[in-house]
């Protein structure tokens, strides 16, 4: 589906940003990942500007009302580039779908009067039909005459279509990612162990503690570290009683 031009309204952009603004004075670090994962244009240049608004503006109003345009026009311009690449992708697609035509003409390589191989056959400008002057000039008497060996001679251009096919690999949501890896169990477990492997590798700086990425995986493994422990103990209950 294209994208839209872009709508404050539609895509609820004043409370995602009333959100983030109340996480950032209530400390709530929890509740700053999501509202931050909310407004995905926050990268460290929005920020950066945000921070100088804070730094520069003495005023609190101008302030709150220059940071808000900040975030706005970043989501903007975000949704803008996003137009721009779908409208190259669709001309992309379409120059890939177009058919060629090819025109060329079949020149003649024998005098068309006494069968003669023509040589210096030019491949631009009026096609040499005969290998003389006097093949030309005898074959113009014959046709004169309405003799029954006259020649006549036309060039025909043939159309040659060549039609190009690319692949196009058409983009689709994530979720249908996500409903294959949980369909199958040997998929998921490879997800969970290639994760596991991911977080103990020291190396991997997106996953140290002090990490946005830290903290939103932190709570949610231990959410279902917590759900596996209720249901393990649901039906260990479940199967003892009576």
């Amino acid at each position: 589906m294209a994208t839209k031009r872009y709508d404050p309204s539609e895509t609820g952009f004043d409370e995602r940003y009333a959100r983030w603004v109340a996480a950032l004075e209530s400390g709530d670090d929890a509740e700053l990942v999501d509202a931050t994962a909310a407004l995905p244009t926050l990268n460290k240049r929005v920020l950066a500007k945000l921070a100088a608004v804070d730094r520069d503006e003495p005023d609190p109003e101008t302030r709150a009302a220059q940071k808000r345009l900040i975030v706005l026009v970043s989501e903007v311009k975000a949704n803008q580039a996003a137009r721009l690449r779908e409208r190259k992708q669709a001309e992309q697609r379409r120059r890939d779908r177009t058919v060629l035509v090819e025109r060329r003409v079949e020149l003649p390589t024998t005098c068309a009067r006494c069968g003669t191989k023509l040589t210096e056959v030019q491949r631009t400008g009026r096609p040499r039909l005969y290998c003389s002057p006097a093949c030309r000039k005898a074959a113009y008497e014959d046709r004169r005459a309405h003799r029954d060996a006259a020649v006549k001679v036309q060039v025909v251009e043939k159309v040659v279509t060549e039609v190009r096919e690319h692949r196009i690999d058409v983009p689709h949501p994530r979720s249908d990612c996500v409903k294959t890896v949980l369909a199958d169990d040997d998929a998921m477990l490879a997800v969970i162990w290639a994760l596991t492997a991911l977080v103990r590798d020291r190396s991997r700086r997106a996953y140290d503690p002090h990490q946005t990425r830290f903290k939103s995986l932190s709570r949610h493994a231990a959410a279902l570290h917590d759900a596996l422990r209720e249901r393990g103990r649901t039906h260990h209950a479940s199967g003892s009683a009576p």
